[in-house]
């Protein structure tokens, strides 16, 4: 099939080749760009603990907030690196560092993937869309968490005339949902599926139903296509 695939521009390397691996076409659509963070002080407070050492665990949501944090500071090899996803976990080796990988991305599987954490001081650097579920896991288990945006997503563009030419839609986070202007009507023309349970929720407050729902990444959706 033909595929539309929600991915930033900055965060499409290599989906072309898994899409391929699965006998399909990717075609990648950005409904949003990255920006700047709108507030700087929090990644400025950030990246001054890492270099005095103050930070025992950094957390990497995306390979976005890797390139973003890597361009100001550089961790020394004694803090513990956990990358979500293997793409991002690459990044972060890229630049000469080790990185653990955690597949499942949810408040609770973290926490208790991170195991003992008290006492110890966590750096989040992510893009400007707050987790409350996730600091309150991580606080929880004694954790002192300084988080930062490294960079926040903006409106991109409508896909509406990308989607004439496809035969499905993978939507990559609620966010991507909510800037693309799908509707209705283009549901009905198009396989629709959903990344993971958050971006379905959204679709669902909107009256779009996905065909697919998939486990957070886009192996598994790939695979139920």
């Amino acid at each position: 099939m033909k595929i539309a695939v929600t991915k930033l521009e900055e965060k499409s390397e290599g989906i072309p080749e898994l899409f391929r691996r699965y006998g399909h076409e990717a075609v990648i659509v950005s409904t949003m760009r990255a920006a700047p963070p709108t507030d700087q002080k929090p990644l400025t407070k950030l990246c001054e603990m890492i270099s005095e050492n103050k930070i025992d665990i950094i957390i990497f949501t995306s390979s976005l907030g890797v390139e973003k944090l890597f361009e100001k500071v550089r961790p020394g090899k004694n803090v513990r690196i956990v990358s979500v996803g293997p793409k991002t976990a690459k990044k972060v080796e890229e630049y000469g560092l080790k990185s653990e990988t955690i597949e499942k991305y949810s408040s609770d599987n973290f926490a208790q993937y991170l195991g003992d954490t008290k006492d110890k001081t966590i750096g989040i650097a992510r893009a400007e869309v707050p987790n409350p579920e996730l600091l309150q896991s991580l606080e929880s288990k004694g954790a002192k968490i300084v988080e930062a945006s490294a960079y926040c997503l903006v409106p991109g563009g409508s896909i509406v005339e990308a989607l004439k030419n496809v035969d499905a839609v993978i939507f990559t986070s609620a966010k991507s949902f909510e800037y693309s202007g799908f509707t209705k009507d283009l549901a009905k023309k198009l396989k629709v599926v959903a990344i993971g349970q958050k971006t379905a929720d959204a679709m669902r407050k909107n009256g779009i139903t996905p065909e697919l729902v998939g486990d957070g990444t886009l192996e598994n959706c790939l695979s139920q296509l």
